[in-house]
């Protein structure tokens, strides 16, 4: 069965979507903190609603997840930015054993989250189809690009047990395949410069195809 390959946004989009939100208001500045905490480190979603007061380390830029999904403990960290979110957020705040809870200090659904995620989107101007989880994906994209394609750390990361699911991104990621394929034509004793220029064309078009393919 063959995987699709999932949406992934831009670091630009995913800034213009944590944009949207009105840090004035309580559900602004909480919807704010977690969208860029998981912009930050690749957080799942079921990291986001279970994430327990407790476990947030602003001062060390820290969060714990423990047992998340496959039983696996890990610690997640966020920049200066999320942290100074966090902080305001903590002040504003209900008490709840959630870090990130409703107004009245339940747990927060999926299916807000999910409709959430897709308002400030198209506020954005952004029309394609995602979901919170799409912000996980665009961070390990990222990460996986600008790492120097280190699959190992970014395995960490997110908490895959196997190698194998993060290799996806290697898959997603086609900057290498084509600087390859650049290098190996040009070698080419018999391949004229128009003939490598155009594979590579073909290449490229192949690859958006299989993209716009979700």
């Amino acid at each position: 069965m063959r995987r699709k390959i999932p949406v992934t946004l831009t670091p630009e989009e995913v800034e213009k979507i944590i944009h949207q939100p009105d840090k004035r208001v309580p559900t602004g500045l909480r919807n704010k903190a977690l969208l860029s905490f998981i912009w930050d480190s690749g957080a799942r979603v079921s990291d986001v609603v279970n994430l327990k007061t407790g476990n947030v380390k602003v001062s060390k830029r820290e969060a714990v997840v423990i047992k998340g999904k496959g039983g696996i403990d890990r610690n997640l960290s966020f920049s200066d930015y999320t942290a100074e979110l966090f902080e305001r957020y903590k002040k504003i705040r209900p008490k709840s054993e959630y870090f990130f809870c409703t107004l009245k200090g339940k747990k927060l659904s999926r299916l807000y989250l999910y409709n959430m995620v897709r308002r400030y989107a198209l506020r954005a101007g952004i029309t394609k189809k995602i979901g919170l989880h799409t912000l996980r994906h665009s961070f390990a994209l990222d990460y996986y690009q600008k790492s120097g394609h280190d699959l190992i750390r970014l395995q960490k990361i997110l908490g895959h047990r196997s190698i194998g699911t993060t290799q996806l991104y290697c898959y997603m990621d086609s900057s290498d395949v084509i600087n390859g394929l650049k290098n190996y034509y040009g070698r080419r004793k018999n391949g004229s410069k128009d003939n490598v220029d155009e594979r590579i064309r073909q290449l490229e078009e192949e690859i958006r195809k299989i993209k716009a393919d979700v």
